[in-house]
């Protein structure tokens, strides 16, 4: 089977983890490390055969360290790549315009979502992620959402099931259960 594709907007993610988030704020690079760290055990821990894609604003820095060497290409199994002379946002839609094609991109950037999901893509929200990153991380099943019923609205004039959620929803669902 095929490993499922994911594409991850870095720093609109970290934020939705408040230890990371405060990383973060003392020393980026060190937050991206833990995060980077945090998502290859995910990784190995996932029942399902992920391909991780992390994007980051701006450039690696130029030192020589060991940590720039890592942020070159791989990272703990997972893809790193740094937008160079753009922003984030304009290389995550070139890349699921191109290699990344029908991936799910995990952001809570609105704008960003609306634009991937033009081109197909499955948007996961940033809290969503977390949550399961983080379950999966203690051991845990994820909790299972709400039934796929909603609350019964009374319309006589709409065609099929009023309980059904949108399809949208089901796929987002869908994409979500399959991490």
């Amino acid at each position: 089977m095929a490993p499922i594709k994911l594409l991850i907007d870095g720093y609109n993610v970290i934020p939705a983890i408040p230890e990371l988030g405060r990383i973060l704020r003392k020393d980026l690079e060190e937050g991206r490390e833990a995060f980077l760290a945090l998502l290859g055990e995910y990784r190995r821990a996932s029942p399902a055969s992920l391909d991780i894609t992390v994007i980051f604003d701006g450039k690696r820095h130029t030192g020589r360290d060991r940590a720039d060497r890592e942020h070159a290409g791989r990272v703990h199994g997972v893809n790193v790549r740094f937008s160079r002379n753009e922003i984030a946002d304009d290389l995550i839609l070139r890349m699921l315009e191109k290699e990344m094609r029908g991936a799910t991109l995990v952001t809570s950037d609105r704008a960003l979502g609306e634009s991937a999901r033009a081109l197909g893509a499955t948007v996961v929200r940033s809290g969503e992620f977390t949550g399961r990153l983080l379950m999966t991380m203690e051991g845990g099943e994820p909790e299972e959402e709400e039934s796929e019923d909603r609350p019964g609205r009374v319309s006589t004039k709409k065609k099929g099931n009023p309980r059904k959620l949108p399809k949208k929803e089901r796929g987002r669902r869908r994409s979500l259960g399959n991490l």
